[in-house]
C-alpha cells in the first residue's frame, strides 16, 4: 500500500467520526423518554470525544501530507433511547473493525516511519472506540 492509498483509507475513517459526532450531537438534543436528560448528557458528552477524534485524525492526515475531508455518511433521526443506543452500539462496532483492520493494513506501507506511526495512532483509537463501545453495551444490558 502506497501513503496516498493510507491517507485515502484514514480519510474514509475520518468520516465516521464525522458521522458519530453529527450523531451524538443530534441525538442529545431530540432524545425523548425515560432518562432522556441523563443519556442526552452522555451523548453530548461522546460528541466532543468525537470532535477530539476528528482533530486527531486531522493532523495524521496532514502529518502524512494529505488533506482532511469534512464529509460524513447520513443516519437516521432517532429519538427513543434504546434506539439510539442500538445504533451507537452499530456505529462503534464497526470502528473498532475498521480500526483493526486498519492496522492490519499498515504492515504493508511502503514508507515503514509512516506505517508505525498510524499503527500507534490507530491502537489508541482503537482502545477509545472500544471503552465506548462496552460502556455502550453495559447500558444496554437492562433490556
Amino acid at each position: 500500500m502506497t501513503k496516498q492509498q493510507l491517507i485515502e483509507r484514514l480519510n474514509s475513517d475520518l468520516k465516521n467520526e464525522y458521522t458519530h459526532m453529527h450523531f451524538y450531537l443530534q441525538s442529545s438534543f431530540v432524545i425523548e423518554g425515560l432518562h432522556r436528560a441523563e443519556i442526552g448528557e452522555w451523548l453530548a458528552e461522546q460528541a466532543t470525544g468525537e470532535f477530539n477524534h476528528i482533530q486527531q485524525f486531522a493532523k495524521v492526515i496532514v502529518g502524512l501530507g494529505g488533506v482532511p475531508e469534512t464529509k460524513h455518511h447520513t443516519f437516521p433521526l432517532l429519538t427513543d433511547p434504546y434506539e439510539i443506543l442500538h445504533y451507537a452500539q452499530k456505529l462503534e462496532t464497526e470502528v473498532v473493525t475498521n480500526y483493526v483492520q486498519r492496522m492490519e493494513e499498515c504492515m504493508g506501507v511502503i514508507e515503514k516511519n509512516d506505517a508505525k506511526y498510524v499503527e500507534l495512532f490507530l491502537e489508541d483509537q482503537l482502545l477509545d472506540s472500544r471503552a465506548d463501545l462496552d460502556e455502550i453495551n453495559q447500558m444496554l444490558k437492562s433490556r
